[in-house]
């Protein structure tokens, strides 16, 4: 008996949609079960979460972690370290002890909240429920500082900082944009790749329309399996309702530039992109560590990092793991430069959600 190639095909794909429906209606309940304990309310009532942001000045930082980022993070402040006021202007929101000792036994001097959440004390994997609860915890966190009338970034410590983030276009002083994005890619990036929110270094300002776009994130995050960039793309594009305007790439960029031709270096650029973990290693390739073997920060090594940067000499690394990033914008880009199918792509699309279901 002859086999129907394309019967089996398709049978194959009809498995494979509902073996991921399945999965991922799992992870939205296990998601919400996890929210449980980070309500709003909860951060909202919390007192000493008030008193620590009523402590900060406009506009000022947030960096969420748990133990398993503090290495990163302690990087992150070594980088900074000689940038006036950046430290100042920071708000680290720990959810464990560990990070907050060590956060403080170096710089006593941080402004740290710690807020013990059960489910997210392991490591993330990404896309699975914990990861998925981080980024859920990470809107409630938006929406409490929007309740306390505040304006802010919201911040990852796998950024290198080659010059402070806090100083002019001063958002928090234009009433009419609601977010201020980041950009996935950078100057050279094909057109279809522009416009689309990274979601690791952005703005958030505050006024009632602000308020009511998180309040949409948040249930868009809770009810199906999607990024929050990937929600925020939706919102951002529906006509009238909210005003998202995009960082440009000489302020923030991803790590895309350095496969460029590393001219035009951006003021930070989120390193991502290796989704095979061991981030660590990967900065030290790029000779952005700047931690020595005993954890002390070795500021002639950011000083190094700031020089290759500015020089466009910064190594490019070359591995399974960059070599499936880039096949997967490559196939966004191909998608989203399709007509008409590219504009229904770009909105309701996109490689997060495209990886998440399939892959």
């Amino acid at each position: 008996m002859r086999s129907d190639p394309v019967g089996l095909a398709s049978h194959l794909l009809v498995f494979l949609m509902l073996n991921n429906f399945l999965r991922s209606f799992m992870i939205v309940r296990e998601m919400n079960e996890c929210a449980e304990q980070f309500t709003l309310d909860a951060l909202v009532k919390n007192a000493e979460l008030q008193n620590v942001v009523d402590q900060l000045s406009d506009p000022f930082g947030v960096v969420m972690l748990n133990q398993y980022a503090i290495d990163i993070t302690l990087n992150f402040l070594c980088n900074t370290i000689d940038m006036r006021g950046v430290h100042d202007r920071l708000l680290f929101f720990t959810l464990d002890d560990i990070s907050r000792y060590r956060l403080l036994s170096e710089y006593p001097d941080l402004n740290v909240f710690t807020f013990k959440a059960p489910c997210l004390q392991e490591t993330f994997i990404p896309g699975d429920a914990t990861y998925m609860s981080f980024f859920l915890l990470r809107t409630n966190l938006i929406r409490t500082l929007l309740t306390f009338g505040r304006s802010f970034w919201m911040l990852q410590a796998d950024t290198f900082w080659r010059d402070t983030l806090f100083k002019p276009p001063n958002w928090s002083k234009q009433d009419t944009v609601n977010v201020a994005l980041d950009q996935q890619g950078y100057y050279g990036s094909r057109d279809a790749r522009k416009h689309q929110m990274n979601g690791a270094n952005f703005f958030v300002s505050y006024n009632e329309k602000t308020r009511k776009l998180m309040d949409d994130l948040f249930w868009y995050q809770s009810h199906f399996y999607v990024t929050d960039p990937d929600a925020i793309k939706v919102m951002c594009n529906s006509q009238h309702r909210f005003n998202c305007s995009f960082i440009d790439y000489r302020m923030i960029s991803g790590w895309e530039w350095i496969y460029g031709d590393q001219s035009m270096a951006p003021s930070l650029i989120q390193m991502d992109g290796e989704s095979g973990g061991g981030k660590i290693e990967t900065l030290k390739r790029y000779n952005m560590w700047f931690l020595d073997d005993d954890g002390v920060c070795d500021n002639k090594a950011v000083q190094r990092a700031t020089r290759q940067m500015e020089a466009g000499i910064v190594p490019r690394l070359f591995s399974s793991s960059k070599l499936k990033q880039k096949f997967l914008i490559a196939t966004g880009e191909v998608l989203s430069s399709l007509p008409i199918f590219g504009t229904v792509w770009r909105t309701y699309g996109g490689i997060p959600s495209l990886y998440l279901q399939f892959f």
